[in-house]
């Protein structure tokens, strides 16, 4: 028979590119933290650093395009 701690699955946040027009940089940030983990000039550099953390940590990542909207998972 399963636990109540068993049973908790830990939800692990995604990761999220977006640009930040007012510092015009590439930013990561995971879902459900309110700092930005790193920033980057190109949407290249980031797109490198968010497959590493999102591999290491086994959890996904979202891209979006400069104007806001969705690209690809």
């Amino acid at each position: 028979m399963k636990t109540k701690e068993d049973k908790k699955e830990v939800k692990k946040g995604i990761y999220r590119v977006i640009y930040n027009q007012a510092t015009r940089k590439w930013c990561i940030k995971r879902d459900g933290a309110d700092r930005i983990i790193s920033s980057y000039v190109t949407k290249e550099e980031a797109l490198t650093k968010v497959k590493k953390l999102s591999e290491n940590n086994e959890v996904g990542f979202v891209v979006y395009k400069k104007d806001g909207k969705f690209q690809k998972k």
